[in-house]
C-alpha cells in the first residue's frame, strides 16, 4: 500500500525523534557513568587515607581527663583513702588485693574485693584509673617531692595547670633538680600566688 505525501513526513519525523531519543538518551548514560567514575575515584582516595586500624579495647583513651585520675596500680594506701566516699576499710582491702596481684588491667577485677558493687565500680571509675593518671600526692610521703614527681603528679595540685606542669618538669630537667623552693621561682609563669598554694605540699630533695 502506497504511502501518501503527509504518512511519508510523519514517518520519516517518527524516525528521526527516534533517533534523536536514542541519541540523548545515549549521551545521557555516558555523562552518568563518567561520573560514577569520579565518585568512585574519590571513594577510593578517602578510603587510602583512611585509617582502617580496627579499633580494641582501651584504644582512644581521653588522656587529658585520665590524667586527672589517680593510678591504683602506682598509689599507696593513703591516696586510695582520700578518693572520694571511699571507706578506710574498703580502700585497705582494694590496696592489698592490688598488692596481692602486682597489677590489675581493668577496674571490673575489683568486683573480686569484699564490699565492692557495679555501683561503686562506676562511681570509682570517675577519679581513679588503672592505665595512665597520676600516683597521688601522698605518693612519696605528705609532700609531693618535685625532683621525681611526673607531670601528671604536678598537675593534680592547686593553681597548677597541665602546661605549668610541663614548664616545671622541663626547668627540672634542663637544671639538674631543684635544690630549693625558691627554685620554682625561676619557672615561666610561676606566681607568689601559686607559690603560696604549694608551700605546705611540695618539697625537693
Amino acid at each position: 500500500m502506497a504511502l501518501t505525501r503527509l504518512e511519508k513526513v510523519i514517518f520519516v519525523a517518527l524516525i528521526l525523534w527516534s533517533g534523536l531519543g536514542l541519541l540523548l538518551l545515549t549521551g545521557k548514560v555516558g555523562t552518568t557513568r563518567q561520573k560514577n567514575r569520579q565518585l568512585l575515584m574519590t571513594i577510593d582516595h578517602i578510603a587510602a587515607q583512611t585509617d582502617s586500624t580496627v579499633l580494641v579495647k582501651g584504644d582512644g583513651l581521653n588522656a587529658a581527663e585520665n590524667a586527672l585520675k589517680l593510678n591504683l596500680n602506682r598509689t599507696n594506701l593513703k591516696s586510695i583513702k582520700s578518693l572520694p566516699d571511699m571507706s578506710s576499710a574498703l580502700a585497705e582491702r582494694i590496696y592489698e588485693y592490688i598488692k596481692e596481684k602486682g597489677e590489675i588491667k581493668d577496674l571490673s577485677e575489683l568486683m573480686n574485693v569484699k564490699g565492692m558493687t557495679v555501683k561503686k565500680i562506676r562511681h570509682l571509675e570517675i577519679s581513679a584509673t588503672v592505665t595512665g593518671g597520676h600516683s597521688g600526692q601522698a605518693a612519696w610521703g605528705d609532700k609531693l617531692n618535685l625532683n621525681f614527681a611526673s607531670v601528671e603528679d604536678i598537675n593534680t595540685l592547686p593553681g597548677i595547670g597541665i602546661k605549668m606542669a610541663e614548664k616545671i618538669v622541663d626547668f627540672r630537667d634542663r637544671n639538674g633538680g631543684f635544690f630549693s623552693l625558691d627554685d620554682l621561682k625561676e619557672v615561666p609563669g610561676m606566681t607568689d600566688k601559686t607559690m603560696k598554694k604549694l608551700a605546705d605540699l611540695v618539697e625537693v630533695k
